[in-house]
């Protein structure tokens, strides 16, 4: 977890993946996959039960924004099957809103079926945070995936927060 400002985090290594999809150069699926950046990116669309509002204005950026009642999910999907192999980290920023203190569980499904291993996100008050989280922490190793998963896993509602930069490396 860093916490950190957009500046910092398209200076820390992912810009030139960026450029290269804001240029709409053909990528190889090994190559950096974006998900999510100030909108949905194409081939992918939002699901799950939680409320969310697509690119809304926070800061100098257009995140997700997601409410979650208690057992609620939010997704990132996509129509094809990603190889774990392919891609080392997903990375995402994370910004927990006026009151933060948000967890949220990340998990990689294929269709219905869930890969046990998860990571717990935290949204910090007022701050972006990024997190890269490595696919063997999900147990991804070998295999396919087409979801990418945040989940309330208490029985609580939780304030909302916001999610933006999803990328696949």
């Amino acid at each position: 977890m860093k916490e950190l400002t957009r500046k910092g985090f398209l200076t820390a290594g992912l810009a030139s993946g960026l450029a290269l999809m804001a240029a709409g150069v053909a990528r190889a699926q090994k190559g950096p996959m974006l998900a999510y950046a100030d909108g949905i990116k194409e081939g992918w669309w939002i699901g799950g039960w939680a409320k969310q509002t697509p690119a809304v204005p926070l800061e100098d950026q257009k995140p997700v924004e997601i409410t979650m009642a208690a057992w609620n999910v939010f997704t990132f999907q996509t129509w094809q099957k990603l190889n774990g192999p392919d891609f080392k980290t997903l990375t995402l920023l994370v910004h927990g809103g006026p009151k933060g203190k948000q967890e949220v569980s990340l998990r990689l499904r294929l269709g219905e079926k869930a890969y046990e291993s998860q990571v717990t996100l935290k949204g910090l008050k007022g701050k972006w945070v990024r997190y890269d989280v490595p696919l063997k922490d999900l147990k991804v190793k070998d295999g396919q995936f087409d979801t990418i998963e945040l989940r309330n896993a208490s029985a609580e509602s939780l304030e909302p927060f916001y999610v933006n930069f999803v990328i696949l490396q």
